[in-house]
């Protein structure tokens, strides 16, 4: 039974090795097509990652010129930020200020009186203020812990309240206002001001306001001159030379008062300075007189006229210390300096910074061409609000005051925006010392948009090396590579190698970045702010060839003194308008978009070379599916012809034994 054959399944010839080695042979067309499809796939992948690193390394290229390059920049410096800090946008003039932060803005923040652990809030129509701003809470009986919870819920982003455990039986509570400024003061209405009396957050208390009236003038430490000082309705005008003072009495205690004003100091129009010597005596002309035609004229007069002496010019007296605090013993204190203004200014004065009583204000214009205004004058208790002040506040609400280059300006919050354009000052607390405020391009951005932008052009040219190069080394001298990219690089080699438009655009990279740049009367060269090829090694006389392939290094301590010495070079060098018309036209970072821009912008260099390589792969696929179709029918035919042999051998060999059974059939 062993000696049984089934033609095309069984075989003694291995007919089967026989048709495998025929399709072998006949597979060497379809197996070059595959290998010419994955080559195909290999460099179309290859040109896509050449063009997503051209797009990186174009974005970083426009970025060092476009609007929002980082040139534009600007970051405000303080010298002391434990006093001012400072934001700044690309808005802000690179300048220098002098602040003083007089006063930070606060807001209202009232301590209760100690209250029993187990104390419940009664029911109520509770409403608390701030400023022109209401918060309404109906409460139904409760803790004071209930009560706190419920009212921050209610105020929002404007009130809040929290409970502090004092000892073990005793506890108080904190209701703060979360809006800073003099004019959003807390109060309490309805309920709440029984409740806040009851609790002795507040106490009540009678008005300390007083309101200084112009028009009662009196002299302050020389003779009242009337027609040096002016009283108008609400306001008070003392000319150059004069003095008045505007009188309370009796005298207050300064404990807890504010002096409010509005104040002006304008400067006067001096005359001019007499422009030559006076003309002197008018003399009519000398008269004649006429006998028989004879006409005698008198000689004219010859007056001596003396010489004449400019007069000296008038004394000139600069005083800026115009306002004064007197006391009940007569003792004054000056007020600090008030600068020239064609405006009204708000001063105010903690009166017990100064003195322990108040009995009026002192106005002395010493001045020689200057007037001094003062309007509004009043005194008051900035911690009461409707008859009620706090009786153990923890804060009180108060208005920022800064100067600026000497002139006071008064702000409701700590974030002041309006000052300097384009700048925010954040005051964090109040100093007596000036504060320097330097706003200048931000340099450290502008350092790293460019070394950015050298990164990504080191990136390409690594590719478009190693994609045009043979070469192992050029993979080994890459430090950054992780494994897995250095395995793709390795594999890569030489892929592209002869492609024009590489060594075009490779070539093109490096004239960009090597030719001088117009930087406006001149010209200059990436190399004088630390970045370039540096193929030399350090003047030691030799060369590396790792230098030698068109990367770009940076000297980073070169470029920081380019951008701290000469920024306006460096911004130039990389993106510049030579005519004028407010467009950049040239620069590295400008040539380099613009050589970059044909290749990745749509229907450009990259997408025509990626739309060709999906037509050459698509025919290679038709042709490979084509080949398989035709491997399978050869593979079919000859199994065919095989089992057509081998049966027809098996017939011969049937035929040969039945021969050779009846010759020893006829033998026997």
């Amino acid at each position: 039974m062993s000696d049984i054959t089934i033609p095309g399944v069984t075989s003694k010839y291995d007919t089967k090795k026989l048709i495998e080695d025929l399709m072998k042979v006949e597979r060497i067309p379809r197996d070059r097509a595959e290998e010419q499809l994955k080559a195909l796939q290999l460099q179309k992948t290859a040109w896509q990652d050449v063009n997503r690193s051209i797009v990186r390394a174009r974005e970083t290229s426009r970025a060092l010129f476009s609007f929002q390059n980082p040139f534009n920049e600007r970051i405000a410096k303080s010298s002391d930020e434990g006093v001012l800090t400072a934001a700044a946008t690309r808005e802000a003039l690179e300048d220098e200020h002098t602040i003083v932060v007089k006063q930070t803005a606060s807001a209202d923040r009232f301590l209760s009186g100690r209250l029993a652990s187990d104390y419940r809030v009664p029911a109520g129509d509770y409403a608390f203020t701030v400023g022109d701003r209401t918060v309404s809470l109906k409460f139904s009986d409760g803790t004071l812990k209930e009560f706190a919870d419920a009212l921050t819920r209610k105020g929002g982003d404007i009130l809040r309240a929290r409970v502090i455990p004092v000892s073990k039986s005793e506890q108080s509570i904190v209701i703060e206002s979360l809006k800073t400024g003099s004019k959003n003061r807390l109060g309490f209405e309805g309920a709440a001001r029984d409740w806040a009396l009851a609790s002795g957050l507040v106490e009540e208390a009678r008005s300390s306001r007083r309101d200084l009236a112009t028009g009662s003038a009196q002299p302050f430490e020389k003779p009242l001159d009337r027609s040096l000082v002016r009283a108008e309705p609400g306001s008070l005008a003392v000319g150059p030379g004069g003095e008045a003072k505007l009188p309370v009495s009796p005298s207050l205690s300064s404990k807890g008062l504010v002096l409010e004003m509005e104040v002006r100091v304008t400067r006067r129009t001096e005359p001019p300075a007499p422009a030559g010597p006076p003309p002197g005596p008018s003399i009519s002309a000398p008269g004649s007189i006429t006998y028989e035609g004879i006409t005698i004229t008198a000689d004219p007069s010859d007056p001596q006229v003396p010489v004449w002496t400019p007069p000296p010019p008038p004394t000139r007296t600069d005083d800026p210390v115009v306002l004064f605090l007197s006391d009940g013993a007569g003792r004054s204190v000056p007020l600090p300096a008030q600068p020239d203004s064609e405006e009204f200014r708000t001063v105010s004065v903690t009166l017990s910074d100064y003195l322990a009583d108040f009995s009026g204000l002192g106005i002395r214009n010493r001045n020689t061409h200057r007037d001094v205004e003062v309007r509004n004058v009043r005194v008051y208790d900035p911690t009461e609000t409707g008859g009620l002040r706090p009786r153990d506040p923890v804060d009180t609400s108060r208005d920022a005051i800064v100067s600026l280059e000497g002139i006071e300006v008064v702000r409701d919050t700590n974030s002041i925006s309006d000052l300097i354009p384009g700048v925010t000052l954040n005051l964090q607390e109040a100093s007596d010392k000036k504060i320097r405020l330097k706003v200048e391009p931000d340099r450290e951005k502008a350092k790293e948009a460019i070394i950015e932008m050298v990164g990504n052009y080191n990136r390409l040219m690594a590719d478009i090396n190693i994609l045009s190069r043979n070469d192992e080394r050029l993979v080994q001298e890459i430090s950054y590579y992780t494994e897995e990219e250095r395995k793709t690089a390795t594999a890569r080699l030489g892929l592209l190698q002869g492609d024009s438009t590489l060594n075009l655009l490779r070539t093109s990279m490096q004239r960009i970045t090597t030719n001088p740049q117009p930087v406006g009367e001149t010209s200059e060269v990436l190399g004088r702010i630390g970045i370039s090829t540096n193929a030399a090694r350090g003047g030691a006389g030799g060369y590396d060839a790792s230098r030698l392939r068109g990367y770009l290094e940076i000297d980073e301590e070169a470029l920081g003194n380019a951008l701290r010495d000469d920024f306006e070079t460096v911004r130039r060098l990389f993106g510049f308008d030579t005519d004028g018309d407010l467009l950049v036209d040239s620069g590295v970072a400008f040539g380099l978009d613009a050589l970059y821009r044909p290749y990745v912008e749509t229907g450009g260099i990259l997408a025509v070379k990626t739309r060709t390589y999906d037509t050459q792969i698509s025919s290679q696929q038709t042709r490979i599916e084509t080949l398989d179709r035709q491997l399978v029918a050869k593979e079919a035919e000859l199994r065919r012809k095989y089992g057509m042999m081998e049966g027809a051998l098996q017939g011969m060999e049937r035929s040969s034994q039945d021969i050779s059974n009846f010759m020893k059939q006829n033998d026997n």
